[in-house]
């Protein structure tokens, strides 16, 4: 759902009347901010819902996804002329009917998504969506506009932000038919959803039509590219909504399809590592692994079976599991992280700084490396606490003797200080973007070679 911001903006419009709405949307107005502290905040929200052992509540919140059609042509985007005014002025005129601790953020030139920090009542909600549609049709291009809104309240429609983000898609695309056109996420909606992708997720994992894009990762201490993790996309037809990475996780976790889902993934991205060895283009690869499979002790023997099968040493495949799947089923994943540690493979903590690790169980656990989550790494320029969140998580790496690797890179900035704090590779859109297999191939004959300070 979030994809690239085309805009951001940190001032908003000035307040309008309240029209009706609960005191707490009297303005000044919410915040327009990029999409990395978009999801930075929802991110730190959903971790309070999912970690909360409290007898009160952790508190909820709303999300709002906003998208653009055209009034002439429903299922049309809106046209690439003059769409980022467009956008400019919807930004800003949504943001002047909202209140002062809500976040908006764009997540393409016709997306919208809004968090209602203190919005836990639908009607609540729904009154915020009633002025949201009021400001649009005050716009100059108000009149070409058919806005629609699906809604998701936190923890009803989930707690972990996989869950939030599916569920609000999801009632987006119902809101298209809706009057008024907003729709608020259920559980029967979530079924509905099901039931419409889970038989073509079933059969593209028989006929192996899944793929994956691969992303560089460049080490800061050699000054050369050591690796590429695998992400696991799902390409769809022309005019098909493509369901996102972590919904089609969620889909297979949910529906016992991650053993299935973890083998075409590890025997292609290991396939293709072969293949780019081949090319000159020697590179170790990370694989993901979902939190089920962490407790699976069949899962070193895959493993070995697909190393074996591709002729690729064990030494140059990273396995990144989260932080918190390593604390579920504590005795069970840590036999499995022995075993694929005597394999010879790599294990990583892929976000780390955002789960409940402790010190003692880092210490019995065969790691290799820590990978700073985008989280800190994207607003650490920004923000004094987050720079020091990074530069203790490197600091805590050395101590461990591991390797410390800082994703969500996007400017020079964050890339000249993670290099100065001693950080050892990084990854993100400032060093390179994900790409198909075939565009590796032709992005590595020329790959920057000695750094990025010239960009």
């Amino acid at each position: 759902m979030l994809g690239p911001m085309h805009t951001e903006n940190t001032s908003a419009a000035q307040a309008r009347p309240a029209n009706g709405l609960p005191a707490r949307n009297l303005n000044p107005a919410a915040r327009v901010v990029g999409r990395s502290a978009f999801e930075a905040e929802l991110t730190h929200r959903c971790a309070a819902l999912l970690t909360d052992t409290s007898a009160a509540p952790a508190p909820g919140f709303t999300i709002l996804l906003l998208r653009l059609r055209r009034s002439d042509r429903r299922v049309k985007l809106l046209a690439t002329e003059g769409a980022d005014s467009v956008l400019r002025e919807v930004l800003q005129g949504v943001a002047g009917v909202l209140h002062e601790d809500d976040l908006l953020t764009a997540c393409s030139r016709d997306e919208v998504a809004i968090l209602l920090s203190k919005v836990v009542q639908e009607g609540v909600a729904r009154l915020a969506a009633d002025r949201i549609f009021r400001a649009l049709g005050r716009m100059s291009a108000g009149a070409s506009l058919r806005p629609q809104i699906g809604a998701a309240i936190a923890p009803i429609a989930g707690r972990s932000i996989e869950q939030i983000l599916s569920a609000v898609d999801v009632a987006c695309e119902a809101a298209a038919t809706a009057h008024p056109r907003v729709t608020f996420a259920s559980a029967d909606m979530a079924d509905h959803d099901d039931d419409l992708h889970l038989p073509a997720l079933q059969r593209a994992l028989e006929i192996n039509a899944l793929a994956l894009a691969f992303q560089p990762q460049y080490d800061l201490v050699r000054g050369t590219w050591s690796a590429i993790e695998a992400l696991i996309r799902w390409p769809h037809a022309p005019g098909q909504n493509p369901l996102s990475p972590g919904r089609l996780v969620d889909l297979a976790e949910r529906h016992g399809l991650m053993d299935g889902l973890t083998r075409l993934v590890l025997n292609t991205a290991l396939r293709q590592a072969a293949t780019f060895d081949k090319q000159g283009a020697q590179l170790d690869i990370a694989v993901n692994l979902s939190p089920s499979m962490m407790a699976d002790g069949g899962l070193p023997d895959r493993v070995a079976q697909a190393l074996a099968t591709w002729g690729l040493p064990a030494g140059r495949l990273i396995l990144e599991v989260t932080e918190n799947s390593i604390i579920r089923d504590g005795e069970a994943t840590m036999a499995v992280m022995r075993r694929l540690d005597a394999l010879g493979t790599r294990l990583s903590i892929d976000d780390f700084g955002t789960g409940h690790s402790s010190f003692a169980r880092m210490r019995d656990m065969p790691l290799a490396e820590l990978k700073i989550d985008r989280l800190f790494v994207g607003s650490m320029t920004a923000r004094r606490e987050d720079l020091q969140i990074v530069r203790s998580v490197i600091d805590l790496a050395h101590n461990f003797d591991l390797r410390a690797v800082a994703e969500g890179v996007e400017d020079a900035a964050t890339f000249a200080m993670l290099r100065a704090m001693g950080c050892d590779a990084v990854q993100g859109y400032y060093c390179a973007k994900p790409m198909s297999a075939d565009d590796l191939l032709l992005w590595w004959p020329v790959r920057p070679r000695t750094g990025f300070d010239s960009r």
